[in-house]
Order: C-alpha cells, then sequence, then structure tokens
C-alpha cells in the first residue's frame, strides 16, 4: 500500500470506516501473519494474536504517530500482542535463578543460512516459548537485552542466558537434520 493511500485509508480508519479497516487489514497480512507464527505455536494462535494486533491499531490508530513507518508501529502492536496472549494462556518453566546463569559457559555458535521459512519455523516452535520469545526479539526483531528484559520481566542475565539456550538448541536441531 503507497503512502498516500495508507494515510487516505487511516483517515477513514479513524471514522471507523470497516472498507478502509479492510484495506489496511489485507495490505499487512502477511507481514503481521508471519510476525505472529514466530511466536505462535500453532497457525490458530498465530490468527489470534495477529487479530489481536490488527485490534490494537485500529483502536490506537489516533496515536498513529505519521512520522514512523507504519510497518514498524504495527510490527511493535503484533509484538505487543504476541507476549501479552502467550503470558496469558500458557503455563512456563520457571527461568533459571542467577545463580546457574554465572556458571553457564556458552559458546560462540552461528546459525547456518540457506534453509526455508517453513523449516525455521518448524525448528523454533521446538523451543521453549521464552527462549523462542528472547531469540525472536534479540536475532529477528533487534532488540538489546535490557529491552526484552523489560518486556518479558525477567533479569537482563537471564535473557542472555536464553539466547544462548535457543542458539545451541538451534545449531542442534540443524546439525541433526542433516
Amino acid at each position: 500500500m503507497e503512502k498516500a493511500e495508507l494515510l487516505i485509508s487511516i483517515k477513514e480508519c479513524l471514522r471507523n470506516n470497516k472498507i478502509h479497516q479492510k484495506k489496511v487489514y489485507v495490505a499487512y497480512y502477511g507481514f503481521a501473519y508471519c510476525i505472529a507464527l514466530r511466536y505462535a505455536n500453532s497457525r490458530e494462535e498465530a490468527s489470534i494474536i495477529m487479530n489481536k494486533g490488527f485490534y490494537n491499531a485500529f483502536v490506537r490508530l489516533g496515536d498513529y504517530d505519521k512520522t514512523i513507518e507504519f510497518k514498524e508501529w504495527l510490527k511493535f502492536l503484533i509484538l505487543h500482542a504476541a507476549i501479552e496472549y502467550l503470558f496469558k494462556v500458557k503455563q512456563y518453566p520457571e527461568i533459571p535463578r542467577e545463580s546457574e546463569i554465572s556458571d553457564h559457559n556458552p559458546r560462540h555458535n552461528n546459525l547456518e543460512t540457506g534453509f526455508s521459512y517453513d523449516y525455521y519455523i518448524k525448528i523454533l516452535h521446538q523451543l521453549p516459548f521464552r527462549n523462542r520469545a528472547v531469540f525472536n526479539l534479540f536475532a529477528i526483531e533487534g532488540y538489546e537485552h535490557e529491552k526484552i528484559a523489560n518486556m518479558l520481566n525477567i533479569s537482563i542475565n537471564s535473557s542472555k542466558l536464553l539466547l544462548t539456550q535457543a542458539r545451541e538448541n538451534l545449531n542442534f536441531w540443524i546439525l541433526q537434520s542433516r
């Protein structure tokens, strides 16, 4: 969707125009769904997360700052919808204590590139939620550990450990699939 068309649609969405809401939804559906799918355990959960993110976008559209790229603003809302949803409906294993973190010796691992998106999602879904969330927020979304810790209500060291564990598990699964 071109910027001029988007601005017209946003103006109409603020008037609760369903036709323009549908235009925005259709234009950004694939983008939002891909983000939600990285955090969800199923396509159904991804749809719930994505729709909650779109709902939040339409409700908060009056707060949208037109100097920010719409996709970035929507991505932020989808990420928060994913974290909010998953914290409400899931039971998570206890995160490591600080004493366990200092004893951990992380190895430097690099994921090899060249595998399909479907394969990436498949192996990503094998990670426990917190590892997956930290990996996505750090490696994909580009957030720093301080921001991730704040978003997930964990310590910075826990964020670092969970990222290391995620990378180790992903590397292991990639090597095993060869």
